[in-house]
């Protein structure tokens, strides 16, 4: 089985990475007899689970930035896995059904039966070929520029769902941090970036949502790693679950773009 992970390769100068994890609503045929809703509690599903457009944002980001980034999208489904949790019981996710293989809904209603006997194939069919393609792509920019910068491209509903803390701040745009991978003059350079568009109001740190992806190879290992989480609330950009406002799917586009730039003479600079 082929990884999921859709890899377009930037310039060589280009440091950045741009990962997409959760912005795509296809789940594979012969795995849909597997989630326990209808099409329609499915539909629902995957409104309130996909970061939609996010690919959008990014694509709009390419085509603005001076030094193209490498991008890595993930083209099915997080209800397939979440390539972003840990794959084994150390995940805190697990602890209400959203670990690397969902079995709970945003509602926390069953998404697939527990104990879920197939969920150390879809490990090995869908999760492990993808977080190898992504660490290879990690490992291509180290090789070329001696620093790899990830940005994690992330969006979030404007309520809760069922598994968040309801009294959590839910600010247009969070951004998510690490206490190794993520340097101080990165948090900066996003806040630069997005504090002067309109669409953009509070910007906060950590909430409703912290952390942000790196590679487990690197994880903890390698500081020439970085990686910041860019969370866009979705009434900033879409009209309704599944649509997106194509002008300001462009300004984002052009402020995520304007943060590359900084992060690649940033990183020149350092060199």
């Amino acid at each position: 089985m082929p990884s999921s992970a859709l890899l377009t390769r930037g310039d060589d100068r280009s440091p950045v990475l741009i990962h997409v994890p959760h912005a795509s609503r296809i789940i594979p045929l012969e795995l849909r007899p597997d989630l326990l809703l209808t099409d329609v509690e499915l539909a629902a599903e995957l409104d309130e689970a996909t970061d939609t457009a996010t690919d959008e944002i990014a694509a709009a980001a390419q085509r603005h930035t001076r030094l193209k980034p490498t991008t890595v999208v993930n083209t099915l489904s997080r209800l397939v896995i979440d390539p972003e949790r840990f794959p084994d019981a150390s995940e805190p996710a697990n602890a209400f059904g959203r670990g690397a293989v969902y079995t709970r809904t945003c509602t926390d209603t069953p998404l697939r039966t527990e104990p879920y006997r197939r969920a150390a194939n879809l490990l090995d069919t869908y999760f492990r070929p993808y977080a190898d393609a992504v660490t290879a792509a990690v490992d291509d920019r180290l090789h070329a520029c001696g620093r790899a910068v990830i940005i994690d491209l992330h969006s979030y509903p404007a309520a809760p769902s069922g598994f968040e803390d309801p009294a959590a701040e839910r600010p247009t745009l969070c951004i998510g941090t690490d206490t190794v991978h993520t340097p101080e003059w990165l948090i900066a350079a996003v806040r630069s970036a997005f504090v002067s568009l309109p669409e953009i109001g509070q910007i906060a740190e950590n909430t409703p949502y912290a952390g942000s992806y790196v590679p487990l190879r690197h994880y903890g290992r390698d500081e020439r790693v970085s990686s910041v989480m860019i969370e866009l609330r979705r009434d900033v950009y879409l009209t309704d679950p599944r649509t997106p406002d194509d002008v300001r799917v462009d300004q984002l586009g052009r402020a995520l773009a304007v943060l590359i730039d900084a992060i690649a003479a940033q990183v020149a600079a350092d060199v």
